[in-house]
């Protein structure tokens, strides 16, 4: 996929989640009064996003994918407009090839990410906006299956590594704790391989996966 097409996608995405953001602001107007934002324990869920890569170093060329997450952790509210969280989330990506001449199910892959996050804001108990900076441990899995791809048939080959992340996002309270939201995130992934035992498809000891991803969010704050 040329760049060009891959940068329209990404701004097509962030145009809609524009449009969502707006609508949240709306929603968090009709929400109930006196239960929202506030210091707490907080659950969120992304149960559908895309993420498009951005650079991939010594690794296969890759395309648009489905992404997914879930997470929670603490809100401090120590100023009546300030907010910050802290917590951790676990993130899992689709690894689908460009140009690959197999299905998912012969030639794909994951990408596993866990990350300590914290979100970083100011708002009211309705609605706030943030920004996200979060680090941790991932990894990446392969899977074969079909005797023409570079390893053996039905070999799963993995690579451990860290992940780097920045974001923004927008919450709003629709009905008690409950909310909604959506996230612009970067993911900067850094992997690596062994000598003996690597996924095939480079002469480097690591390689790179940075994907910037468009969530929507629903979670719920205690």
């Amino acid at each position: 996929m040329r760049t060009s097409t891959r940068l329209k996608t990404l701004l097509s995405g962030i145009a809609a989640a524009g449009t969502v953001f707006g609508g949240l602001c709306v929603c968090a107007s009709e929400a109930q009064a006196g239960e929202g934002f506030d210091e707490g324990p907080h659950i969120w869920l992304a149960p559908v996003g895309v993420g498009v890569p951005v650079v991939t170093d010594d690794f296969f060329d890759l395309d648009p994918t489905f992404t997914w997450g879930l997470g929670g952790g603490w809100m401090f509210t120590p100023t009546r407009l300030f907010k910050v969280t802290l917590g951790g989330a676990f993130e899992h990506s689709l690894l689908r090839f460009e140009d690959s001449d197999f299905d998912f199910d012969e030639f794909g892959g994951h990408v596993l990410r866990f990350n300590l996050e914290s979100r970083l804001g100011a708002g009211n108990e309705k609605v706030w906006g943030y920004g996200l900076i979060g680090a941790g441990a991932a990894g990446v899995l392969v899977h074969a299956r079909n005797e023409n791809i570079l390893f053996d048939l039905d070999e799963r080959r993995s690579a451990p590594g860290f992940n780097f992340q920045l974001g923004a996002g927008v919450q709003a309270i629709v009905w008690r704790g409950l909310y909604l939201g959506g996230e612009v995130d970067a993911d900067l992934g850094l992997f690596f391989e062994k000598d003996d035992e690597g996924i095939g498809f480079n002469d480097d000891d690591d390689f790179s996966i940075h994907q910037v991803s468009i969530e929507f969010i629903i979670g719920y704050t205690f």
